[in-house]
């Protein structure tokens, strides 16, 4: 029974919150006990420029020279991982491909639009940095034209696990505790209700958030409220509020408790798309539970706000051992490097220095102490006066061995070499000179720079897009509701094309009869947050492998392009791998059934040969075959009368079958009657000819 104290009502059931209190310190034990845990911070100082050890900036004459490599590695990772347009989209049954369609198109374009690859590059760094990117998506209904996604990369160490798995995904763990940094002013906006138990958190409770610059912030914002003071209008009530920063806890977890009782109810805000009708025996949250605290009230506790049912949260592991729970750094090895390649540089200008500027020593007795103080061995032409007869006045020491110098020079160049081979620089940049479609000259070099590496890491960026995918998907069908213009980039990213995404049409409102009708989907029995709900299992987000990389999409291309020119891939197929805008599907053509047909079928098509005439009809070629519509299903069937095979009128989804469509049609690739017949003895490559001016495709080999 929940405790039904004043107290208990206004600040939550201190069960719950004492229960989150242990979350909170477990999952921190967790992510404290990775070895990679105390490695992070340094990193993260090594990359902005934060090199020096504390001896160097406290003796000002050694050189404060930083040859940010780390820096540099990271800027590559970043670009080359972030910069792609993947082959990706959703897919689903012919009878929904206009919606995959559409659904696809929405996503490119808030992709494009809202530059949500930068997003996406902070997460990567935080990966790089940290082992482990986290990326935060929630859906900001405040926004422009309806609502976007709002993504936020985090830091691993403020993600808090529950019963974690070292799986991949955190899905699969039994909760997510999201411990984040908020002004008092935009959470007393968020929960207006619980305004007034929003209160600045104590410095200790803000140095549990990780990330300098978050808590660094907090003890820069001005003590004084304006906007209270405005309201008060007296400084009395200005100084008893106070602005600052406040702990928040979003935990989303795992609740397998139903409902034991003989009753209906609603869980959730009341009118909020969110709310669950909870009949008897059924789960109380069947899409998880959510709780959002402070550190001594409870804010929100009730079902997950989102469709998907899964933790608002996908993670990054660039590299990682099955045996560790966070990833790897990428910087555990580049980290040495950094400080030898400083450390030399150090030397070396220090050794320059004294080779320039040596030490001197001098006979006081022949020359004054003023007068050396006033001296310098690098001026030409200095004259000093001495006094005879008390020995040499100076000599100047001996300096660095120019030899040593030498070495410590060539000791620089393998060390700049060994971090770029550490951290894949070299190779990175070689595939961030070469063009977005290589030439035949270039191409050799682009399969060259594609190291397993780089293809590793390309392959968990795909991995980590899917769970992204599965997210805001679900979203449009929760949040979107009226219909918009958006613009999405076209021919190669060269152009915008225009076209209308109207929600409401995503969702299907079916009839009996109409293709892939079922009751979930009948406009009739349900509304249109129900048939969303059920309609978005049908479409499942599909990343071509090692598409991140924009060599293999070219190639990909290139080799359609040749096998559709042999005859050997459709036309839409083709236009598909080349992203050809409106191509449109293939036609319903005969085709045998994927299913059984139903028994009333080979009845109704029977029937109708037996009528009078039509089978002298058929044999003269006047006639067409029969066709027969089933009810209930909305199927339509034909007779082959030359075989007397059973058919199916549907979309083609096999390049066989697509085949067989275009030659129906009469369209496809067809010889060009100029030139020169391509030998097909390699692979389809761009060619430069006189001078770079003109380009073309050539198959022959050289």
């Amino acid at each position: 029974m929940p405790a039904t104290s004043a107290e208990a009502l206004e600040r939550g059931d201190i069960r719950v919150l004492s229960w989150l209190r242990e979350w909170i310190q477990e999952g921190d034990l967790i992510n404290r006990s990775d070895p990679s845990y105390d490695s992070i911070e340094r990193a993260q100082q090594y990359i902005v420029g934060e090199q020096l050890s504390t001896e160097q900036r406290k003796l000002k004459y050694l050189p404060q020279i930083i040859l940010n490599e780390s820096r540099k590695a990271m800027q590559a990772h970043v670009s080359a991982l972030t910069d792609f347009r993947p082959v990706v989209g959703w897919k689903s049954n012919p009878e929904f491909l206009v919606q995959a369609n559409l659904l696809t198109q929405y996503a490119t374009s808030e992709w494009i639009t809202g530059m949500l690859d930068l997003d996406l590059g902070d997460c990567v760094k935080y990966s790089l940095a940290a082992g482990t990117g986290d990326l935060v998506v929630d859906w900001d209904p405040h926004a422009p034209l309806g609502g976007a996604h709002q993504l936020t990369a985090r830091d691993p160490r403020d993600t808090l696990p529950l019963r974690p798995s070292l799986t991949r995904s955190p899905q699969f763990w039994e909760g997510v505790c999201l411990r984040e940094e908020h002004t008092v002013n935009v959470l007393r906006g968020m929960y207006p209700l619980k305004a007034h138990l929003f209160k600045p958190s104590s410095d200790t409770t803000l140095g549990k958030i990780m990330g300098r610059f978050r808590t660094g912030l907090s003890r820069l914002i001005t003590p004084a409220d304006p906007l209270d003071q405005i309201a008060a209008g007296t400084a009395a009530t200005a100084r008893r509020s106070r602005r600052g920063t406040v702990v928040l806890y979003r935990a989303y977890f795992t609740d397998r408790t139903r409902n034991l009782t003989d009753k209906t109810f609603t869980l959730g805000t009341p009118g909020s798309n969110w709310a669950t009708v909870i009949a008897p025996g059924q789960p109380l949250y069947p899409r998880k539970r959510l709780v959002v605290a402070t550190d001594d009230a409870i804010i929100y506790d009730g079902p997950n706000t989102y469709w998907h049912g899964l933790f608002p949260l996908t993670r990054l592991k660039l590299w990682s051992v099955p045996w560790q729970f966070l990833g790897i750094p990428l910087f555990n090895d580049l980290l040495p490097v950094q400080d030898a390649i400083n450390e030399t540089a150090h030397d070396l200008r220090l050794g320059i220095r004294q080779w320039v500027d040596p030490d001197v020593t001098y006979n006081r007795n022949a020359v004054s102490e003023t007068t050396m103080r006033l001296m310098d061995p690098r001026r030409p032409g200095k004259r000093v006066r001495t006094m005879p007869g008390f020995g040499d006045p100076w000599k100047k020491e001996d300096g660095p061995n120019p030899q040593i110098l030498s070495m410590a020079l060539q000791l620089w160049d393998k060390l700049t070499l060994k971090f770029e081979g550490l951290s894949g620089t070299a190779n990175l940049q070689a595939l961030l000179q070469l063009r977005q479609l290589p030439s035949a000259d270039t191409i050799q070099k682009y399969y060259e720079a594609l190291t397993p590496e780089i293809r590793q890491e390309a392959r968990m960026v795909e991995a980590f897009l899917r769970d992204f995918a599965e997210m805001i998907k679900v979203n449009y069908f929760q949040f979107l509701s009226t219909a918009k213009r958006v613009q999405i980039l076209g021919q190669g990213g060269v152009s915008l094309n225009d076209f209308d995404f109207d929600p409401e049409s995503l969702v299907p409102a079916l009839a009996p009869g109409m293709p892939g009708y079922t009751q979930e989907l009948d406009a009739m029995l349900t509304t249109r947050d129900e048939r969303a709900r059920y309609f978005h299992k049908h479409l499942v987000f599909v990343v071509a492998p090692n598409s991140v990389l924009s060599i293999n999409a070219q190639e990909r291309k290139m080799m359609t392009l040749q096998l559709s020119r042999q005859g050997y891939v459709d036309f839409w197929t083709l236009h598909e791998v080349l992203e050809t805008p409106n191509v449109g599907a293939p036609p319903a053509i005969p085709l045998p059934p994927l299913e059984p047909p139903p028994p009333t079928v080979l009845q109704g098509l029977l029937g109708q040969l037996t009528q009078p005439g039509v089978a002298q009809g058929l044999l003269s070629g006047v006639m067409a075959p029969p066709q027969f519509t089933d009810e209930t299903t909305g199927r339509t069937f034909v007779l082959d009368p030359m075989h007397g095979q059973l058919l199916e009128l549907r979309i083609p989804s096999t390049i066989t079958e697509r085949l067989q469509a275009q030659a129906l049609l009469g369209i496809g690739q067809t010889t060009s009657p100029a030139g020169r017949k391509s030998s097909g003895q390699a692979p389809p490559q761009v060619e430069e000819k006189d001078g770079g001016s003109r380009q073309t495709i050539t198959e022959s080999r050289k």
